[in-house]
């Protein structure tokens, strides 16, 4: 189902997406759709990356959420450097002397 939204944009964004619209040979229904859609994406992926740091959400559920696959996902996590197992330097430290 598609709905129709009215917006106020400044001439600036007018502007550039005049510019876009240009570039992509597009008219600018096309144009907003397209990087709106982008713009939602690109949150959904920061949100669950978020969510993940925090322990709130699995590996799993979060690629499910953003529609990418389980690899995407873990990709997006090391390069992000965050730390999802929840394992940490005293678990480790803790470990490793119960194995002495």
């Amino acid at each position: 189902m598609e709905s129709t939204i009215s917006v106020r944009l400044d001439k600036l964004v007018i502007k550039e997406l005049y510019n876009i619209e240009k570039s992509l040979h597009a008219d600018r229904s096309e144009v907003i759709r397209r990087l709106l859609s982008e713009a939602i994406q690109k949150w959904k992926i920061e949100n669950a990356l978020k969510e993940i740091s925090q322990h709130k959400i699995s590996i799993g559920k979060a690629a499910k959420e953003c529609n990418v696959s389980l690899w995407e996902m873990l990709d997006l996590v090391k390069r992000n450097n965050i730390n999802w197992t929840g394992y940490s330097e005293e678990d480790l430290e803790r470990d490793l002397k119960l194995l002495q």
